[in-house]
């Protein structure tokens, strides 16, 4: 069930009624049942693997709690998280690896097929991805004490299907989400409604919206267009095709979670910031604490640390970086494209930080000569993060390592491109209006994203705090460039966020 189709507005605006019609003692079946209906609706076969999450963290938490050992109850749960991540392995990566090892093991040799999930004819749960880092998250932070085992199997069941962050996050944590759902589970009708999160709500979906249906959908006309001609493409293309991309991603996967955030706000729930304006990043650390913030902080918190993090040495430190990366390019899938992309992102922040030691004690006793060019180094450190970010979505975006290669050789030795860039311009998938409505509505978002870099607030957040006529003005702006130049209708695929397939 997509954002963007008329079954999701009619689930929504059905469960908002019965939620602050109902009294307290209802409200919980009345969240269950709209996580029912949306996970149904989109893998009622796969429920039965959701619902094994839950109740297998669930028990496990509440069994650990009573265990006196360290030892059994780090046991319990190291085979309660083997077995949820190995049902990830399976539906995510069997058909990518089956295919590798026959290519591998091809030719005089026999073929070798992993194909158990073929045979029994299941296919990868919706979100799967996202709840199980959600329920392992939950498991780790009661086993460690930094928060108590639910005792109501619901609330529980509440808090991993809540169906708007389900399919694409933000990944939640227990923490942060579960003492909400309990205050809003306790609270008289009359104080449940929370106008000033309800109109938060409403401008975050409306900018979701406008992200999604002007920008990303346009966007990813002229992508698809030029990877799929990416042998004949040259610096000029490619370099349009990686710009694209990057607006595409940015502004697909961050629509998604403030639609998420949004209808979370409706229901008075607030949701985990997924994104801080990240093409704003001042090198490649800064751009992981903006981008896609509820994955790298849960790697962070949950492998990176307990690995020692930066606490045993320097040589630790940087193993344990290519780790994470390596680990965060494999939750995106498995296919070898994946992993040289978070192994690059390793191998760079390792290369950032030497040179930051290396400009450090360059530095130490000696005046203070580039304090006058600061802003300037600032940019250029800004310029050269995005550019390489940019570069980097090409790996991420290609099928195929060799597609990779292709796709980046042609980006810088065919310059010859740059001459006929007229020619090539309106010839990309995009004719001249549909080019400059994406460019335009890219450039209004820029504005947004600055404003909310120079106040620190979310852009939802600064509309609704902004005087009234500019509050009016841009959610009209927003609403109706929405209905004027939004992709939709007849013709146009409702299922098409990027992240779904992560």
């Amino acid at each position: 069930m997509a954002f963007q189709s008329y079954p999701f507005f009619c689930l929504v605006g059905t469960a908002l009624c019965l939620y602050y019609a109902a009294p307290a003692r209802l409200r919980l079946w009345v969240l269950l049942a709209a996580n029912a209906v949306f996970f149904l609706w989109a893998d009622a076969a796969s429920g039965i693997w959701l619902l094994f999450s839950v109740f297998s963290t669930w028990g496990c938490a509440l069994l650990a709690e009573k265990i006196p050992g360290k030892g059994a109850k780090r046991l319990l749960v190291g085979l309660c998280l083997l077995c949820n991540f190995a049902l990830l392995m399976v539906f995510r990566y069997f058909p990518v690896w089956e295919n590798l090892v026959n290519e591998a093991l091809g030719g005089g040799l026999a073929r070798v097929r992993l194909d158990v999930a073929r045979r029994w004819n299941l296919a990868a749960p919706i979100g799967i991805s996202f709840y199980t880092l959600q329920a392992a998250g939950y498991l780790l932070d009661t086993a460690s004490g930094r928060c108590r085992p639910v005792r109501h199997p619901g609330k529980y069941a509440a808090f991993v299907s809540f169906f708007p962050n389900l399919s694409s996050g933000p990944i939640e944590r227990a923490g942060h989400f579960l003492p909400q759902l309990e205050a809003a589970l306790t609270k008289k009708r009359r104080e449940l409604f929370d106008y000033g999160r309800f109109v938060r709500g409403l401008t975050g979906i409306l900018l979701g919206f406008f992200m999604k249906l002007v920008i990303a959908d346009r966007a990813a006309v002229l992508v698809d267009h030029l990877f799929g001609m990416y042998a004949d493409g040259n610096s000029f293309t490619m370099l349009m095709a990686a710009l694209f991309y990057s607006v595409q991603l940015y502004c697909d996967f961050a629509s998604y979670s403030c639609i998420a955030a949004g209808i979370a706000g409706l229901f008075g729930f607030e949701l985990i910031q997924n994104f801080r304006q990240p093409y704003f990043a001042l090198g490649f650390s800064d751009f992981w604490r903006r981008w896609h913030i509820s994955l790298s902080s849960w790697l962070r918190d949950y492998l990176y640390i307990p690995l020692g993090g930066n606490r045993k040495g320097r040589l630790r430190k940087y193993g344990n970086l290519i780790i994470v990366f390596l680990a965060s390019g494999l939750w995106h899938g498995g296919a070898p494209t994946f992993l040289v992309w978070g192994l690059l992102y390793g191998v760079l922040l390792i290369a950032e930080d030497l040179w930051r030691l290396a400009w450090d004690k360059w530095r130490k006793g000696r005046p203070q000569i580039f304090l006058p060019l600061r802003g300037l180094l600032r940019a250029a450190g800004g310029c050269l993060t995005f550019l390489t970010v940019t570069c980097l979505w090409i790996v991420f975006r290609s099928e195929t390592l060799p597609m990779a290669w292709t796709c980046l050789k042609n980006l810088f030795t065919r310059v010859q491109g740059f001459a006929f860039a007229k020619e090539f311009l309106y010839a990309m998938g995009l004719d001249r209006t549909e080019f400059w409505i994406a460019v335009g509505a890219f450039l209004l978002l820029l504005i947004l994203d600055l404003v909310s870099e120079v106040t620190g607030k979310e852009t939802a957040a600064w509309i609704y705090a902004s005087p009234l006529p500019l509050r009016w003005g841009l959610c009209l702006v927003l609403l109706l460039a929405v209905f004027v130049f939004g992709r939709y209708g007849s013709g146009y695929d409702a299922a098409g966020f990027i992240y779904l397939n992560f």
